[in-house]
C-alpha cells in the first residue's frame, strides 16, 4: 500500500467516521492463532475480500483505513481499528484526501473516484485518461492539493488538477506524465516530499522520474510496493515478487535485501514505522508478516501464520494509539480477513531476540 504519508486523511476520516459510524455494528475481535503472548486478533467480517492497501495519518494513529477488492471498497476507523465503516462499496486499490471533504480512490478498472463531501456520495474523474483506465495508485500533491496523481495498469503515470469551469472541488482534468516510460503497467507509485523524484513500480521493472524524464533504474524487478523512507529520502524500499530490495541513493539503483527471508519469497506490501525509521514490516505471500529492525537488512517472522493461506497482502503500523511507545500492526489477507497485532517490540530493539510485550510500528 503506500508510499508517501497522507497527512490530510485524518481530517477526511474524522469527518466521515462521524457520520458513517451511527447505527454501524461490525463483528468484534476473535482470537486468531497465537505464539506465547503475541496472538493475531481478528477485526470486522472481512473474510472473502483481497485487501489491497492500509493506511494511516502519522499523528493519528487511531484513524485507520483500508482498501479491498471484491466491492471490499473503502474502510475506515477513527478508534483504533476496533470498527470501521464501508464508505465506498467498490473494488479499490488505493485512497488518499485533501482536507475534510474531498477525497480520492483508485478503483480499478472503474478509473478514478472523487467525493467532496466527505464520502457521502462519489464520482468518476477520468477526463484525459485513456480508456478503461485500470487506476492502481494515488498520491497527493501535497504542496498543491488541488492535484493528485494515479498510477495506471497499461496507461501510466497522470497529474490531474481541477478542469476549466469544473471548479476546485469539482470535476479534474488528467495529463500524462510519462516522458521516458516505456512500460506503462503501473502497479504502484511512490513521490518524494518535494517532488524531487518519483518511483514507479511497473510490470517489467522498477522506474524512476527524475528532471521530468523517467528512467529505468532496475530492470526485470517486478515491485507490488514501493515506500520512500520519509526521514531519509535517500532510502527507498520495494516489496517484489522475489523478496525485498531496497535504494540507498534516491531510488537511482536497487539491491535485494533478503537476508532472513525463505528464498525467493514474494512480498505484497512492506510498511515503515513512522517514529522508528529502522523498523519495516512486509506482508508476505505464504509466509506471514516479517520484520526488519536494522533499515531492512535483514527480517525475522512476526508472530504465528495467520490463519488460512497465510498470505498477507497490506501491512501497516499504527503508533502511539495505546501510549507514546505503542504500536498496532494490521495485516490484511489475501481471503481470509483483517487482523491486528497483539504483540509488540521495544522502544529501542536491538535483536529479535530481546523483543518484549510492549507493541511495535
Amino acid at each position: 500500500m503506500s508510499i508517501l504519508p497522507h497527512r490530510p486523511l485524518s481530517a477526511l476520516f474524522a469527518a466521515l467516521l462521524g457520520v458513517a459510524l451511527l447505527g454501524v455494528a461490525l463483528p468484534g475481535r476473535a482470537e486468531a492463532p497465537c505464539a506465547g503472548s503475541f496472538c493475531w486478533n481478528v477485526r470486522g467480517n472481512y473474510a472473502g475480500l483481497e485487501f489491497t492497501s492500509l493506511l494511516s495519518p502519522p499523528g493519528n494513529p487511531c484513524v485507520v483505513a483500508w482498501t479491498a477488492l471484491s466491492n471490499g471498497g473503502l474502510g475506515v476507523s477513527t478508534d483504533c481499528g476496533a470498527l470501521f465503516a464501508n464508505l465506498f462499496q467498490l473494488s479499490a486499490y488505493d485512497v488518499t484526501a485533501r482536507d475534510s471533504n474531498v477525497g480520492y480512490v483508485a478503483a480499478g478498472t472503474l478509473g478514478m473516484a472523487k467525493t467532496k463531501d466527505t464520502g457521502s456520495f462519489w464520482f468518476g474523474i477520468n477526463d484525459g485518461l485513456p480508456p478503461s483506465p485500470d487506476a492502481r495508485a494515488v498520491i497527493l500533491h501535497v504542496a498543491h492539493p488541488e492535484s493528485v496523481f494515479c498510477a495506471l495498469h497499461g496507461g501510466g503515470v497522470f497529474l490531474a488538477g481541477p478542469k476549466a469551469g469544473g471548479g476546485t472541488d469539482s470535476l479534474m482534468q488528467w495529463t500524462a506524465i510519462n516522458e521516458g516510460l516505456s512500460d506503462l503497467n503501473v502497479r504502484a507509485l511512490a513521490r518524494v516530499r518535494g517532488g524531487t523524484f518519483m518511483i514507479a513500480a511497473c510490470d517489467g521493472g522498477i522506474w524512476r522520474r527524475g528532471n521530468n524524464v523517467w528512467s529505468l533504474a532496475a530492470p526485470g524487478v517486478v515491485a507490488n510496493a514501493v515506500v520512500i523512507d520519509a526521514a531519509d529520502s535517500s532510502r527507498a524500499y520495494a516489496a517484489t515478487e522475489n523478496g525485498v530490495y531496497r535504494s540507498l541513493n534516491f531510488g537511482q539503483s536497487w539491491i535485494p535485501s533478503s537476508t532472513g527471508l525463505p528464498p525467493g519469497t514474494p512480498i505484497n506490501d512492506i510498511a515503515r514505522r513512522t517514529e522508528g525509521p529502522n523498523v519495516l514490516y512486509i506482508g508476505t505471500r505464504g509466509q506471514g508478516v516479517w520484520q526488519s529492525v536494522d533499515f531492512g537488512a535483514s527480517w525475522a517472522p512476526f508472530g504465528p501464520p495467520l490463519p488460512g493461506d497465510n498470505d498477507v497482502r497490506a501491512v501497516l503500523c499504527a503508533v502511539g494509539a495505546n501510549q507514546p511507545d505503542s504500536a498496532s500492526v494490521f495485516a490484511g489477507t489475501r481471503a481470509n480477513g483483517l487482523f491486528v497485532s497483539g504483540y509488540s517490540t521495544p522502544a529501542k530493539p536491538v535483536t529479535w531476540g530481546q523483543m518484549k510485550d510492549m507493541y511495535r510500528r
